[in-house]
């Protein structure tokens, strides 16, 4: 057998060799669900005894401590005359106003803007509020969806 035929037999196999490693070692794509959502199996209690914890390791009673916080009394104001009374439907309600009703769509994301800055935060499901919400006058409510609202303005 000459050298080049050696040779070639040599990069054949070595090829072959590469090839079945490469098979060997190819990555699989993820297992899925019945809905096609790729997850990854975790066992984590490889072990037959359960897993334990100790919610109470010192063994002391916890011990509960309700403070009592002082009622606070906001009079309501603003509606002794029914001309201050306002009912609407918007995206944003502006102070002065103790809005006493507040219909909301589902999953509604509110904004309280006033000088020091903005908050925003998701409100759950549509409802309605059950307390009066007292705007300052240099404060705002601005919603991602039309709201349902009512309340009184002071005069």
């Amino acid at each position: 057998m000459s050298k080049s035929a050696k040779i070639g037999l040599i990069a054949i196999a070595v090829f072959l060799v590469l090839a079945v490693i490469g098979l060997a070692h190819a990555q699989r794509p993820p297992e899925t669900d019945e809905t096609g959502t790729a997850y990854l199996r975790v066992n984590i209690n490889p072990t037959n005894i359960p897993p334990m914890v100790n919610v109470n390791p010192y063994g002391t009673v916890p011990r509960v401590q309700i403070t009592e916080i002082p009622e606070i009394r906001v009079a309501a104001s603003g509606c002794a005359n029914r001309r201050n009374y306002q009912t609407g439907i918007g995206r944003s309600i502006s102070g002065p106003m103790m809005i006493t009703y507040l219909h909301l769509p589902e999953q509604t994301r509110v904004t309280l803007a006033d000088p020091n800055g903005s908050h925003s935060m998701n409100l759950g499901a549509a409802g309605q509020i059950t307390t009066a919400i007292f705007l300052q006058a240099n404060q705002r409510l601005e919603f991602d969806a039309e709201i349902m609202y009512s309340g009184c303005r002071p005069e």
